[in-house]
Formats: C-alpha cells, structure tokens, sequence
C-alpha cells in the first residue's frame, strides 16, 4: 500500500490548510465566516486590499520553492482533474468497474 496521501484528500487537506493560515494572517475565527464576509461598499476597499495581499502572502508560502513555471501550471492541475472526470461520466465503463460498481 502506498504511503501518499489518496488524490481526493489532498485537496481537501490543502484548502483546510490555506484557509487556516490565512485566517491566523488576519486573525479572523474560521469556524464563524459571517463577519468577514466583505460586501462592496465603498469603505470595503481598504479591506479587501487587506485580504488581497493575505492571501498573494499566503499563496506565496504555500508554494515556495517552486519554479515560476510550476507556479504558473499548478492551479490548473485541479481543473484538468475535473475536466477528465466529467468527461469520463459520459463514457460506459469498462469490465472491472460494472463488476466492482
């Protein structure tokens, strides 16, 4: 059995990580999400540029050590995972997975 984590937990466990680290960055409570919801008022501004540059800093830490160019193709890995999975539920199924469902 392999030792790394399974694709569909990676995710899961970096986005929990993201916003863990961006909320300790502006010290808001993750677990109650309402009071910095930011709505687009005019003295939201300063705000938002506030949470802009929390998240350029935390985006930064998270992929430190990486080439620009893996900077660059990372985010679309996701997208391409699901473009394959959507396009692979109009396709049958092949012998092993009618069997085992």
């Amino acid at each position: 059995m392999s030792s790394s984590p399974h694709i569909g937990f990676v995710p899961r466990n970096v986005a929990r990580l993201l916003r863990t680290r961006f909320g300790k960055r502006s010290r808001v409570r993750l677990d109650d999400r309402r009071p910095c919801l930011p709505y687009p008022i005019p003295h939201a501004g300063p705000l938002l540029e506030i949470m802009r540059g929390n998240g350029r800093k935390t985006r930064d830490e998270a992929l430190a050590g990486h080439s620009s160019e893996t900077r660059r193709l990372r985010p679309q890995t996701p997208s391409f995972i699901k473009s394959n999975l959507l396009a692979a539920r109009t396709r049958p199924a092949d012998d092993r997975e009618k069997v085992h469902g």
